[in-house]
């Protein structure tokens, strides 16, 4: 078993705050019981106190920013007490989501398939190995949505820290780099198409007529011209002066089934979750979170009874959950205030903002429909390094073009400008959950993996849909 990753003893009572947030948040998911939520939010009011000296700087200038707009438009009689208990169950979702995908990391960081696993896609050559990872986090971003993230990042990392002693650290930096891009462009494409999504669920309930059959067509060419090129920037920047101190490498297929026991644990997260679906009033996405637990549990358990009997597996397995992996989930403090108060801000501003007014306002301008688009595209991205999440610019912004004129006859066309910036988004911004995990997980500063590693990239995406839109539209 890995190390206890913790510097000081946390307060136990930290831990209890965490587990009150898991368990509330599943009755409120399961039984659409606000009151769960509530309580929810409390223990997470209550865990910030007790955490709040840990937390990094820029979790405590956005806790104490969200603190101030709530009490703000509360005095002010701008937002209700109903309208306050109905934010708490986003709050509570979003804080149970990094809790639920922090047990599967670590399950994941105990695996000895992840780590052969990593091993064996080092010995692959490297535009194989790029395109193999970038499927892959895409098809596992779909079922596991950040938990893929997390889990190929841990994967990357393990295989790159066994095999470091016999590598070049030039050698080993490039390979980070390589795979977890292939990682993080797999991932990113996936709000272009897939249903269960959290953009195209908001899109089609937020832009009026806009149904997923429209954009599916358009979003499948989207996501296969974006794997593309990434796959060729990862070609044409490879270091090539670095070829003579590369290892020489098998290329064996065949060495990829050590992934086998990884590719069981996915089907079945996959098959728990559709029973789940199919069987209760939750939400797709609630339905993998829920799973990933239950999951983990029993991915834990197998590793154990690999050298030990199946009681004191299950003994070993219930210890683990006590002992280490509930202690250590309050590391993930900064990760999950920052998240819950994004998604705070962003349900607080939809409460106040006067969509009518904003899109009276932009048709005086009288601009054309490209250059509007151009404008809401890029608004997207700068208010994404500005601390407002996507799901907040995306939101209003949507909302704004379906009610103007110029525009809202063409609502498979917003949707396709505000999928594609979404995905962008979350591959770029240092401020973004996906690239705040992927650079957790591998050890590297969210600004280096997002705008560094992935920048260029990004901008080139978005160059090419503003000419499509000036030239088509």
């Amino acid at each position: 078993m890995h190390k206890n990753i913790l510097n000081s003893k946390l307060p136990a009572s930290s831990s209890l705050c965490i587990v009150i947030i898991f368990i509330m948040t599943i009755i409120s998911e399961w039984a659409s019981y606000t009151p769960a939520a509530i309580v929810a939010v409390i223990a997470l009011v209550f865990f910030t106190m007790i955490e709040w000296r840990r937390l990094d700087l820029t979790a405590k200038l956005l806790t104490s920013i969200t603190a101030s707009f709530t009490l703000i438009l509360f005095l002010s009689s701008q937002i209700t007490l109903q309208e306050l208990s109905a934010i708490c169950n986003s709050v509570a979702f979003f804080s149970f989501l990094l809790i639920a995908l922090g047990v599967l990391k670590d399950a994941a960081l105990t695996s000895n398939s992840i780590r052969l696993t990593g091993l064996a896609l080092l010995e692959q050559k490297p535009t194989r190995r790029y395109a193999m990872l970038t499927v892959t986090a895409h098809i596992l971003g779909i079922l596991m949505s950040l938990g893929s993230v997390n889990l190929l990042g841990t994967m990357v990392q393990q295989g790159l820290s066994h095999n470091s002693k016999a590598m070049d650290p030039r050698i080993e930096q490039a390979r980070k780099r390589r795979m977890m891009m292939a990682v993080m462009r797999g991932f990113c494409s996936i709000p272009l198409w897939a249903p269960t999504s959290v953009t195209i669920a908001l899109l089609v309930t937020t832009i009026p007529k806009l149904q997923w059959t429209d954009i599916l067509p358009y979003g499948l060419y989207m996501t296969v011209a974006m794997l593309l090129l990434g796959a060729w920037l990862d070609y044409i920047n490879a270091p090539k002066h670095l070829r003579h101190l590369v290892p020489a490498v098998s290329g064996n297929l065949s060495d990829l089934k050590v992934s086998i026991p990884i590719g069981i644990v996915v089907i079945t997260l996959a098959t728990l979750s559709t029973i789940l679906i199919v069987s209760t009033p939750l939400r797709p996405i609630s339905s993998v979170l829920i799973s990933a637990p239950i999951v983990s549990a029993a991915w834990i358990f197998m590793q154990f009874n690999h050298n030990h009997s199946k009681t004191i597996s299950a003994q070993l397995t219930i210890k683990r959950f006590q002992k280490q992996i509930f202690q250590q989930l309050p590391v993930q403090r900064s990760e999950i205030l920052f998240f819950s108060c994004s998604i705070a801000i962003g349900r607080l501003l939809l409460g106040v903002l006067d969509l009518d007014w904003i899109a009276i306002q932009l048709a005086y301008l009288n601009m054309p429909p490209s250059s509007i688009l151009i404008l809401a595209s890029w608004t997207i991205i700068l208010c994404s390094f500005i601390f407002i999440n996507p799901m907040i610019s995306v939101t209003v912004l949507a909302g704004v073009l379906s009610q103007l004129p110029v525009v809202g006859s063409m609502p498979t066309t917003i949707a396709l400008v505000m999928m594609l910036t979404w995905a962008i988004v979350i591959g770029i911004s240092p401020f973004t959950a996906s690239v705040r995990f992927g650079a957790k997980v591998i050890g590297v500063s969210p600004e280096q993996l997002g705008l560094e590693w992935n920048g260029c990239f990004s901008v080139i995406v978005l160059v090419v849909l503003d000419i499509f839109l000036v030239v088509l539209i």
